[in-house]
């Protein structure tokens, strides 16, 4: 299976995306990883990516999809598939990623879109913290560290976000209703989206994505 996952910031795409591909036995494939890997590795394509991340600019797409290309092409998402997280976000990605696919015979079988109320977002956002070192998120209220404000993988202190002030998140919220909204149809209209109650558990969560998975998985050559 080939999943994108859609959603606005604070649904739990990240999260829900480790646990799909724990479950279903296929790569994660974020692109927030892939650049940490290549820039870590300090190849060509790294460089070039660490030089807009140093500056605080989002890498252009067009960098992100190269990386993408690599990605996909590997025999582990060539044979398995794989759960696409952090990309797309825009409908300019949506068709770029379709074309780069359809360059190594693979497709998109599902997008789920995660949807939750924007009051729980806010509430969700502004009890998050993140490590600065690995990358691990954490809800300090949902799923809080084992020790305060540390990072249970490696000890780094947590860190609070600006950007996750309620204030910020209504902004940050009507970006993705203008931006991602077209997305949504997009695969609305070629009929892989499927919705999905985001509110709840972890594991309930969890349990209607792999319901809306199974349901396609038959018609999934």
């Amino acid at each position: 299976m080939r999943i994108v996952l859609l959603g606005p910031p604070g649904a739990g795409k990240g999260t829900q995306a480790v646990r799909l591909a724990e479950r279903y036995e296929v790569p994660h494939v974020s692109t927030g990883d892939i650049l940490r890997f290549v820039v870590a590795w300090q190849t060509d394509i790294g460089m070039r990516a660490k030089s807009f991340m140093d500056e605080g600019e989002l890498v252009p797409d067009d960098l992100v999809l190269e990386l993408l290309r690599i990605r996909l092409a590997q025999e582990d998402a060539l044979q398995k598939g794989f759960v696409l997280d952090g990309f797309p976000r825009t409908l300019p990605q949506a068709e770029a990623l379709d074309k780069i696919l359809a360059e190594i015979g693979q497709a998109i079988d599902v997008a789920l879109d995660l949807r939750v109320p924007p009051e729980l977002i806010v509430l969700r956002l502004s009890a998050r913290a993140s490590c600065p070192t690995c990358g691990r998120t954490y809800n300090l209220l949902a799923s809080p560290p084992r020790e305060e404000m540390k990072c249970d993988r490696d000890g780094a202190p947590l860190l609070v976000r600006d950007d996750d002030r309620p204030e910020v998140i209504q902004q940050r919220l009507g970006v993705f209703e203008r931006q991602t909204r077209p997305l949504v149809r997009y695969y609305e209209d070629r009929g892989l989206l499927r919705a999905v109650d985001g509110a709840g558990s972890q594991d309930e969560v969890l349990e209607r994505m792999m319901n809306e998975i199974e349901s396609v998985q038959g018609t999934v050559a």
